[in-house]
């Protein structure tokens, strides 16, 4: 996962199983404006198959409906769904299994992701090839593209190091400037700027973007990580 550190450097920041594991959070994003409730990356389907629960070690111990009633939120309230990219564990979890068939988690959303991408995703690199799950897009009735998006207080900026098309969403809130930080920097560790993650597909790339990203912040920024399990988000100094 992080790359170039030794397990022994990893194991005194992040706990290390015996087999060189570490943890790793799914942690999507609620975005609420006026009447939109706009959802990023909701992580991993509980119905994936048996071999990749047992490659990644898969556990929800809480599932994305309890975490939202948790909120005073039902899944049909959810307005918008945005997708960063179509690895599993960022998207499979807008899709839930229901007798005889596969439907959307959130009825009444409209799923959004950059259309570049998915274009990519239907044809990617071997590399990461088994990381897709494109092919449950086949059970929403439209996709709407990134590249028509109508909220002003949400742009997007586009990395194609970690997977051709990757959006990190940036939010402007009343408290200052927000990005999701998606695979471009999963967990707070990776803001050593020489620290890459295995799973990228052009680390030499992945690493110059994010160089550029950070110089670019001002301070106070927050940044929301997807992977960490030790902070949901840092304040970039």
């Amino acid at each position: 996962m992080i790359k170039p550190l030794k397990t022994d450097q990893i194991a005194g920041l992040y706990k290390v199983d015996t087999d060189g594991s570490i943890r790793l959070s799914m942690q999507a994003v609620l975005v609420e404006e006026a009447d939109r409730k706009v959802l990023i990356d909701p992580g991993t389907a509980d119905f994936l198959p048996s071999r990749l629960r047992k490659e990644y070690g898969l556990e929800m111990p809480v599932s994305l409906e309890e975490e939202l009633e948790r909120l005073g939120l039902v899944p049909e309230q959810i307005t918008d769904v945005v997708f960063t990219h179509l690895h599993f564990d960022h998207a499979s979890g807008a899709f839930k299994r229901v007798p005889g068939n596969i439907v959307k988690r959130f009825p009444k959303a409209r799923y959004h992701l950059l259309k570049e991408h998915y274009q990519y995703a239907l044809g990617p690199d071997p590399f990461e090839v088994d990381s897709f799950c494109t092919g449950l897009f086949k059970y929403v009735d439209r996709i709407h593209w990134l590249e028509d998006w109508d909220l002003e207080w949400m742009s997007f900026k586009v990395f194609n190091g970690h997977t051709r098309g990757m959006v990190v969403p940036e939010i402007h809130a009343d408290e200052g400037l927000t990005y999701f930080m998606s695979d471009l920097l999963p967990m707070e560790i990776f803001l050593q700027r020489e620290l890459w993650c295995g799973y990228d597909l052009e680390p030499d790339l992945l690493l110059r973007e994010k160089e550029n990203f950070l110089q670019n912040l001002t301070p106070k920024t927050r940044l929301i990580l997807f992977h960490d399990t030790l902070k949901e988000s840092v304040f970039y100094k």
